[in-house]
């Protein structure tokens, strides 16, 4: 399926994915995202590390060289980030030049002179979202955490979908035992995530897309509109393997999901697992009985195992629910597979 004959299938799979990550109730939206889950996990993958980055940075504050100790930030990457502009001012310029000498004092562990490049930027460029966020980042790496806080939520007021801001404000907030705030934060985070990533893949930008998404893995590696969405992505890049390891983990956590069996199918067929995938799309079929992208997966599927007639049975239906595009799709890929008179 090309690029053009995807794009009904694609933009009602977001929009149904966007669904899932964005319930209406509060409640709701809550039982997506258990708050204590997000705190152990969190406290679990997250604090140790913090902490040994605090006290790594604090030794080599004065030192060269390079840490190996991953920050729990996006704060050693400048490119795609949000904030991060297209320098058309001298005033521009100068704010990146600030920033981009801050991350390399970060880098190398020389905290007080990052804060330094950094609050240079910001008094050069006030709206640059990354170098208050980068800023954030020298604080929490020098255990300054209300400072951290306040840098973290000034990146997330200039840019609402900065979704790595509200996480690391969610991290300085569990610093100072302030769960309710972490709490919403994480909510905030979620929700820039998707938001930014779906814009992304949208206008075609995967790679961006795919960053979003994999945010929101920080805060549950098994979140489900996450896993569903990266599957989308993979499969749109034609990495099916990565697609189906995606999916397999969306499926173990939501086996009910009909957007996750669609997706595998989508993706052991572009295996050439075909038996994979028409018991992928007879699943979500279980699920969601009209729904048009799993009749096509399915056509797909028992079209190319030889199974004329059962591909034939998924036409007769995605023309019955007048998925006019799905139809000539399958039909003109039963014709190839075998052109005998139907």
């Amino acid at each position: 399926m090309n690029s053009e004959s995807r794009a009904p299938y694609l933009l009602l799979t977001l929009v149904a994915l966007t669904l899932l990550a964005a319930p209406p109730a509060r409640a709701q939206s809550r039982a997506q995202l258990d708050p204590s889950a997000a705190y152990r996990s969190l406290m679990q993958q997250r604090m140790e590390m913090s902490m040994r980055a605090v006290a790594e940075a604090q030794r080599r504050r004065f030192e060269e060289g390079k840490s190996d100790t991953k920050f729990p930030s996006d704060a050693n990457k400048v490119t795609g980030k949000a904030g991060v502009v297209r320098a058309v001012s001298p005033e521009e310029r100068s704010a990146l030049a600030h920033n981009q000498r801050g991350l390399e004092h970060f880098a190398k562990g020389r905290v007080e002179q990052a804060v330094k490049e950094y609050n240079e930027a910001i008094r050069a460029y006030p709206s640059l979202a990354a170098a208050h966020n980068n800023l954030g980042s020298a604080h929490f790496a020098a255990a300054r955490f209300e400072e951290a806080a306040a840098a973290f939520r000034q990146a997330a007021q200039l840019d609402a979908k900065y979704g790595q801001a509200y996480f690391n404000l969610a991290l300085a907030q569990l610093k100072l035992g302030r769960e309710r705030e972490a709490d919403a934060a994480l909510q905030a985070a979620v929700r820039a995530y998707y938001t930014a990533g779906d814009e992304h893949y949208t206008a075609g930008r995967l790679q961006e897309a795919e960053e979003s998404y994999r945010g929101m893995l920080q805060i549950d590696p098994g979140y489900v509109p996450a896993l569903l969405r990266l599957g989308l992505v993979c499969n749109t890049a034609r990495r099916f393997e990565e697609a189906a390891q995606h999916l397999r983990r969306a499926v173990g956590r939501e086996p009910a999901n009909p957007y996750a069996h669609e997706g595998l199918a989508e993706a052991f067929y572009g295996m050439n697992k075909f038996e994979e995938a028409a018991a992928a799309a007879d699943q979500a079929l279980k699920l969601a009985p009209d729904s048009p992208a799993a009749h096509y997966f399915a056509g797909l599927a028992r079209a190319s195992l030889g199974e004329r007639d059962a591909a034939l049975s998924h036409l007769a239906r995605l023309q019955q629910l007048n998925a006019a595009n799905y139809a000539k799709l399958l039909s003109d890929f039963i014709d190839r597979k075998s052109p005998a008179a139907r």
